[in-house]
C-alpha cells in the first residue's frame, strides 16, 4: 500500500518522513501550491505531483494533512472528481473525527489519525516522532489493519470514538498549547522583577522539567506542592496583591484546579480557608 499525502505542511512533511525512515511505501506529495510539494518531496526523498490524476492513480492511502478547515473541501473536490472507492482517505485533525467523510459518493473508508505529539518544527519533529500518541478513529473496515500498522512502527496507539474526539483534543491543548501559555506568563513575570529574558528561562528551566518528568513518572497529585497544597493562603493573598486583574483571574482559576488535586492528596486536610478565599 502506497500512502500520499494532500498538503506539505508541518504534519504532512513530518509523518512522511516518519514513515520514510520507517520503510513505508509512500507514493509523495500534492499541494496547491507546487513549491511546497517539491520541497516536502525532496525533505521525505518521494515524488512531487503537479497533476491530481497521477497522485490519485499512484496513491492507495490518502492523507489529507491541510489546515482543519480546508478538509471538508478538499475532501469533496476529490470526491466528486475521483472514484474513491478502493481507497481509504486520512485526515490528521485533533478534533475532528472521521464522519467528514460519512457523505461521500463514494462511501469510502475514511479515517482520523491524529498523532497527539507537539509538531513544532517542520524539518526537525521527525526526529523525536518515536514519542507521538497516535490517536485512530473511523470506519471499522480497515481500523484493525490500520492500528497494526502503526503498532508496527514501534509506535502507540489507541481507539477513539468519534463522539470523544473534541474532548480528547482539549485534553491535548490543556496539556500543550496551555502550558505554553502559562510558561510565558512565568517569564513575564519574572521579567516584571527585572530579570532578562535569558536569565527568566534559566530560572524556570530546572523547576519546570523536573516537574514535568514528575508528573508523568510519579502522577499530578504525588509531584503536587506549593502554597495551594499546603493551604498557605497567606501566601496566596500575597500573590494576589501583586498580580494585576487579568493575571489574578488566571491564577485562581489555576489554583482551583490544584486545590482539585491537593485534597486528593491530603484528604485529612481542611482546605475550607483557601475555598473560601478563592
Amino acid at each position: 500500500m502506497r500512502i500520499g499525502f494532500i498538503g506539505a505542511g508541518r504534519v504532512g512533511c513530518t509523518l512522511g518522513r516518519f514513515l520514510r525512515e520507517k520503510g513505508v511505501r509512500m507514493s509523495g506529495y500534492y499541494s496547491r501550491t507546487l513549491s511546497h510539494a517539491e520541497e516536502a518531496a525532496q525533505f521525505t526523498n518521494t515524488r512531487y505531483y503537479d497533476d491530481l490524476d497521477y497522485f490519485i492513480r499512484d496513491t492507495d492511502c490518502l492523507y489529507l494533512t491541510v489546515s482543519d478547515n480546508a478538509i471538508s473541501e478538499v475532501f469533496h473536490e476529490l470526491d466528486e472528481r475521483y472514484d474513491l472507492s478502493e481507497k481509504i482517505l486520512c485526515h490528521t485533525s485533533g478534533a475532528m473525527s472521521s464522519k467528514v467523510f460519512a457523505d461521500s459518493k463514494n462511501e469510502v473508508c475514511g479515517y482520523s489519525i491524529h498523532p497527539n505529539f507537539a509538531v513544532s518544527d517542520k524539518l526537525t519533529s521527525y526526529l523525536n516522532f518515536q514519542n507521538a500518541f497516535i490517536t485512530i478513529e473511523g470506519n471499522h473496515r480497515h481500523l484493525g489493519e490500520i492500528v497494526e500498522f502503526y503498532k508496527s512502527l514501534g509506535l502507540h496507539v489507541g481507539v477513539i470514538s468519534a463522539e470523544s474526539k473534541p474532548k480528547y483534543h482539549a485534553a491535548s491543548v490543556f496539556a500543550s498549547n496551555f502550558v505554553c501559555g502559562i510558561c510565558g506568563s512565568a517569564i513575564r513575570l519574572l521579567e516584571e522583577c527585572g530579570f532578562s529574558y535569558d536569565d527568566a528561562v534559566a530560572a524556570l528551566k530546572g523547576l519546570f522539567i523536573a516537574n514535568a518528568n514528575g508528573i508523568f513518572e510519579n502522577g499530578p497529585e504525588v509531584q503536587l506542592t506549593g502554597p495551594a497544597e499546603r493551604c498557605d493562603t497567606s501566601t496566596i493573598l500575597k500573590h494576589l496583591e501583586v498580580l494585576s486583574d487579568e493575571d489574578k483571574e488566571l491564577y485562581k482559576l489555576l489554583t482551583k484546579e490544584t486545590l482539585y488535586l491537593a485534597k486528593k492528596k491530603n484528604v485529612d486536610r481542611d482546605y475550607s480557608s483557601l475555598e473560601s478565599l478563592l
